[in-house]
């Protein structure tokens, strides 16, 4: 266990916390993916302006 000189304000380490972070930023990549592809498919459909 580490003592409390080691950890940060949220409790965490710092390995800890670069493991929540890289974690993190996977569910943000795959939501973005997600969001984008929605974004696409919904525009093919339903386009909501037009280019002239």
């Amino acid at each position: 266990m580490a003592d409390k000189t080691d950890l940060s304000f949220t409790g965490l380490t710092d390995e800890q916390a670069q493991e929540l972070h890289s974690v993190y930023m996977s569910g943000f990549a795959i939501f973005t993916m997600i969001a984008v592809v929605a974004h696409v498919l919904t525009y093919i459909k339903l386009p909501w302006f037009a280019w002239g």
